[in-house]
């Protein structure tokens, strides 16, 4: 039930800042993180179950590693790297928060999910990246 709150609330509140106006800056940045931070957590509680092995657990959460440490890379390196949701993510956190349903009511189900996130992961990985390096390359020529 908590899975499915925070999954109705996540869409519930992108909807409504998008159609008030209210997008904020803080609220790019948050938002992003609160849901990376949940399914971190979430997940982490079934990894001590047999339904969920580590290295499924580290599939799940590849791509918020992989944009967690390339935002933080970044900054480091004095770049402002803008929070822009892509449908390759939306489809992974999506696919995310079915397998933590699966986890909870269906966990034959977890290893296709898992199959799923990971290569839905590995897209996203791509796209975020390739967007990224354009965008450092459009940003040098100009």
């Amino acid at each position: 039930m908590v899975v499915m709150a925070a999954a109705a609330t996540d869409v519930l509140d992108g909807f409504i800042a998008r159609v008030s106006g209210s997008v904020s800056h803080i609220g790019l940045l948050l938002d992003p993180l609160c849901d990376k931070l949940f399914v971190l957590l979430a997940l982490s509680a079934f990894v001590a179950r047999p339904d969920l092995d580590w290295a499924s657990f580290l599939i799940l959460i590849l791509r918020d590693i992989f944009t967690a440490g390339s935002y933080l890379v970044g900054r480091l390196a004095g770049y402002v790297i803008p929070f822009r949701a892509r449908w390759g993510g939306k489809i992974a956190t999506g696919l995310q928060l079915l397998a933590l349903l699966a986890l909870i009511f269906e966990p034959r189900y977890v290893p296709l999910l898992v199959l799923l996130v990971g290569g839905v992961s590995v897209y996203a990985i791509i796209d975020y990246g390739s967007r990224a390096l354009r965008r450092q390359w459009k940003r040098a020529a100009a």
